[in-house]
C-alpha cells in the first residue's frame, strides 16, 4: 500500500512539473503575442480568446514616492489628505489619487474622445448610454463586462482604452487641473512609476 502510494505520488509530481513547464511556455508565447499587439496599438490591456476562456494581459505600474516634501509644496493640504506615511519609509496613497498621479506622470490621459461618443458608435440606445455612463470606471475588465451586459460584443480594446484615458483625464483634472506647469514638473520629479506586465487566465471554474 505505502509503496504504491509513493510511486503514485512520484508520477503525479512529475506530471505536475511537466504540466507547469508547458503552461509557463504557453503563457510566455501568449504574452509575447499580446504585448506585440498592445505595443502596435498603444494599448494597456489585451485578451486572447480560446474556446473555453480568455488569456488576459495588462500593463501595470509600480508607483513610488521619492520626495514627499516636494509633493507637499506643490499640492499642500491635498497631499496631506490623500497620502499617509508609514514608518518603514513607505507611503500609503489613496487609490484614486495614486491612479491620477500615475496618469499624470505618464501623460496617460486624454479628453479627445468622450465616452458618450464611443457608446453611441457602439449602437447603444439613449437609455442604455445613460445607465452605462454612470457605471464606467476606466477599468478594462469591469467596463468590458458592463458593455457585454447591454449586448456589446467583440474586440473592444481600443474603445475601452479610450474610455480609460478619458476617466484618467477626469481624475487628473479633478486633482491637478488648477496647478501651474511648474508645479506639475515638481510632482513628476517627486514620484517614480515603473511599468510591468500582469497576465492571467479567465475561465469558468
Amino acid at each position: 500500500m505505502s509503496r504504491a502510494l509513493v510511486d503514485e505520488a512520484i508520477i503525479l509530481d512529475r506530471r505536475i512539473k511537466e504540466d507547469k513547464k508547458r503552461l509557463d511556455e504557453i503563457k510566455a508565447a501568449l504574452t509575447a503575442h499580446a504585448t506585440a499587439e498592445m505595443d502596435n496599438k498603444n494599448l494597456k490591456y489585451h485578451q486572447v480568446y480560446g474556446e473555453t476562456g480568455r488569456f488576459n494581459v495588462f500593463f501595470k505600474e509600480k508607483f513610488e514616492i521619492d520626495r514627499f516634501d516636494m509633493l507637499r509644496v506643490a499640492l499642500g493640504e491635498l497631499a496631506d489628505g490623500k497620502i499617509s506615511k508609514k514608518y518603514e519609509v513607505k507611503y500609503d496613497v489613496d487609490s484614486k489619487f495614486k491612479a491620477a498621479l500615475i496618469a499624470l506622470y505618464k501623460g496617460d490621459y486624454s479628453d479627445a474622445v468622450q465616452p458618450l461618443i464611443i457608446l453611441m458608435e457602439l449602437g447603444l440606445s439613449a437609455t442604455q448610454i445613460k445607465g452605462v455612463t454612470r457605471k464606467l470606471k476606466g477599468d478594462y475588465l469591469s467596463d468590458k463586462k458592463l458593455l457585454e451586459s447591454v449586448g456589446v460584443q467583440g474586440d473592444l480594446e481600443e474603445e475601452l482604452d479610450a474610455i480609460r484615458q478619458y476617466k484618467n483625464w477626469e481624475m487628473v483634472n479633478r486633482f491637478f487641473g488648477d496647478l501651474e506647469d511648474e508645479q506639475i514638473i515638481e510632482i513628476k520629479r517627486a514620484i517614480f512609476v515603473e511599468d510591468g506586465i500582469s497576465v492571467g487566465l479567465d475561465y469558468e471554474k
